[in-house]
């Protein structure tokens, strides 16, 4: 299988190499703090490429596929196999070799790096990411571009500062920016809920009444809120009546009775309990508090 094998060397491929770790001003500034690009490259059609390291690289390499095929191997975990709109880290330090698939090779943008917010990236945890829409896609692409044509330009300290973050925003968008579909529609009926809770912030709502108006199920409902804001869809609303009802006592002359009715409580005692709980404070010394402070 391994008849023939390329490090580089790809028709129309392009690999930068980046000093930047022979300027130690440049790698302590806040702006870099250590997070820096030493190669990236692009082979397309890579055929017969492959490359083995029995003792790893001191970088971390991202291998994002485009087209074709791939292999990849890290000692004593499962082969990772890559294809079209596939991307995977292979941790520093880790003994490894990958290579292209012999009937179809596969075409990778990739580049080495650095960072100590590697641990906020499921790098170690070696997780297969892939691609699903055009709009992720395109947007990766135009952001490892960029990072193409600062590369090529002179090793200032401005433009390994663009290199930096531009590499930070690709390792975000690949890991957190989420594009699948249900992703997508978990976000817009927690959107919409939110939407609504704020336009009838001013009636009792209830988890079956929220549910009603998005068309899905209380225990959905419930799963999204929880899932994205680690409340329940009745916490935070709550937490939006007593946001609201700061508001009032800060920009308005209202009695307490009268903000409780305004964020949907008829009952002005329980309205203070609730007041109580989420501020630390009855309502009256919330406001007694804020007038001592503008007197």
């Amino acid at each position: 299988m391994f008849s023939i094998k390329k490090k580089d060397g790809f028709k129309d491929e392009r690999h930068l190499t980046l000093p930047i770790k022979n300027f130690p001003t440049y790698l302590t500034h806040p702006l870099v703090n250590h997070t820096y690009v030493t190669e990236l490259g692009f082979y397309p059609s890579a055929k017969y490429h492959y490359r083995e390291r029995f003792d790893g690289v001191s970088e971390n390499i991202l291998i994002y596929c485009l087209d074709g095929r791939g292999m990849i191997e890290i000692e004593n975990e499962s082969p990772v196999t890559l294809e079209r709109g596939h991307i995977f880290c292979i941790p520093a330090n880790a003994p490894h070799r990958y290579y292209s698939d012999e009937l179809h090779p596969w075409s990778i943008l990739w580049f080495h790096f650095n960072t100590p917010l590697s641990q906020h990236f499921p790098i170690i945890e070696r997780t297969e990411i892939l691609i699903t829409t055009p709009e992720k896609s395109n947007l990766l692409q135009s952001h490892f571009i960029d990072l193409f044509t600062i590369a090529e330009k002179d090793y200032t300290l401005g433009n390994m500062i663009c290199i930096s973050k531009l590499m930070l925003t690709i390792l975000t968008e690949v890991y957190l920016l989420e594009d699948g579909v249900s992703y997508d529609k978990q976000n817009r009926y927690l959107t919409t809920c939110i939407r609504y809770m704020n336009e009838h912030i001013h009636q009792d709502l209830t988890l079956g009444e929220l549910a009603y108006e998005l068309n899905i199920s209380q225990s959905y409902l419930s799963s999204i809120f929880k899932k994205y804001t680690q409340k329940s869809p009745i916490d935070f609303l709550i937490t939006l009546k007593i946001e609201q009802a700061c508001k009032y006592m800060k920009m308005t002359d209202l009695k307490v009775y009268e903000i409780a009715t305004k964020v949907g409580y008829q009952d002005p005692y329980y309205f203070s309990r609730i007041f109580k709980k989420h501020m630390g404070k009855s309502p009256k010394e919330y406001k007694k508090k804020l007038e001592k402070k503008f007197v």
